[in-house]
Order: C-alpha cells, then structure tokens, then sequence
C-alpha cells in the first residue's frame, strides 16, 4: 500500500485540491463563524464537529505565524478559517464519493500511514511519545484523530482512481506545441488532472447540501 502511494505521490501531490476555488465557501464561512453550534458545517448530513475545526485551525494560525514570525490579522485568520473549511468539506464529499466505488482504509492502512508519518518517527521508529505529544498539542483524542487520517487516505485513494482514468491525447499535446507552451507533456497532463477534478469538485458542490445552523448552503 504504502508503495502505492509512494509511485503515485506526484500524483496526490498535483490533485489536491485544497488550493481549488478559494473563494467558494467564503461567504458562507463568514456568516457561520457568527453562529454557535456543535458542529462546524453538514456536508449531506455529515457533520463536521466544531473541535475538529478548531483543532486543525489553532495548528494551522500557529504554523503561520512561525513562518512569518508574527501575529496574524483578522483579514488573515479570516482566510485561514476559509482554507480549513473548504479543505475538511472537500475531503468529506471525496470520502462520500469514494463509498461509491467502494474504497476503504482497512485498519492495517490506517496504521501503516500513521507509523510511516515523518512527524511520528524517531530516527526509523514510530514513536508513541511523539504521537501523543502531537495529539496533545491538537487537543484530539486518538480516535478522531485517527478517523480524520482514514478520511484523508480514502480521499487520496479517489483522487488516484479519477486521475488513473484521465489521458492525455495527441491533438492536445500538438495544440499547446501550436500555442508554443512551454509545458512539457507531464504537465500538460498535470494540468488536465486539475481541470477535470476542479469541474468535478463545482459539481459536487452545487449537489450537496453543505448546511449550519438549519441554513442550507447551495452553490448556484
């Protein structure tokens, strides 16, 4: 498994679509964060708990502001809540799209990804210690952590699958040598990865029921 993913991991890399649509969810988002409630977000009745949210969230600020050595601004943090939301919904409609076609994590994944991880290691270990250090750091319990890092795996898993079935055609690599592109082949074919799953992701989007606080969010 864990070869898998090493022989496609410029694939995972390239289709990931956190970066997709930034500003899709950003007026939702706005209105939510000025609404209690137990939950972040539904994504078609899923729910997305709120310490999830925040969990990811506080992580995220901090590394910011190590790497810029200063304190963010609400038009910052703002933007950083955006990002964790888009990134948590668009891996819940993945997982829900990847039951489907029927792919799982089986406890043996799961736990080959996580004793793999750079950040568990100590030298060529998992470390327990490390583990629960980070886990303390997130303020997550195992299990949720645990459960977020299946979500993401199954994820990764579709992104594989759908990128597998995209091909690059000879009438598209003679169009951009007419257009004089200088992208070779490989990113050609990258770049058609992300059209295809970003035309994917608007659609999933405008089928789902992404609600809060009884609201249901629609992208029309």
């Amino acid at each position: 498994m864990m070869n898998f993913f090493r022989i496609h991991m410029k694939v995972i890399f390239i289709v990931t679509v956190v970066a997709f649509l930034g500003g899709i969810f950003f007026g939702a988002v706005s209105f939510l964060f000025n609404k209690p409630s137990d939950f972040v977000v539904k994504v078609n009745g899923t729910r997305i708990p709120v310490n999830l949210f925040y969990s990811i969230y506080t992580r995220s600020v901090r590394g910011y502001e190590q790497t810029a050595n200063k304190a963010l601004d609400e038009k910052e943090l703002n933007e950083i809540k955006s990002r964790v939301i888009q990134t948590l919904v668009q891996t819940e409609l993945l997982c829900q799209e990847a039951k489907k076609y029927g792919i799982i994590v089986t406890d043996e994944e799961l736990k080959n990804d996580l004793q793999n991880s750079l950040e568990f290691r100590d030298g060529n270990a998992f470390s327990m210690q490390k583990y629960t250090a980070f886990l303390n750091a997130i303020q997550m319990k195992p299990k949720e952590y645990e459960n977020l890092r299946r979500k993401q795996v199954e994820a990764n898993k579709l992104k594989i699958l759908m990128a597998s079935s995209i091909k690059l055609w000879n009438y598209e690599v003679e169009s951009a040598e007419k257009q004089k592109s200088s992208l070779s082949k490989n990113d050609l074919f990258f770049t058609k990865v992300n059209v295809i799953l970003t035309e994917w992701y608007i659609g999933a989007i405008r089928n789902s029921k992404i609600m809060s606080n009884d609201l249901i969010f629609k992208n029309t």
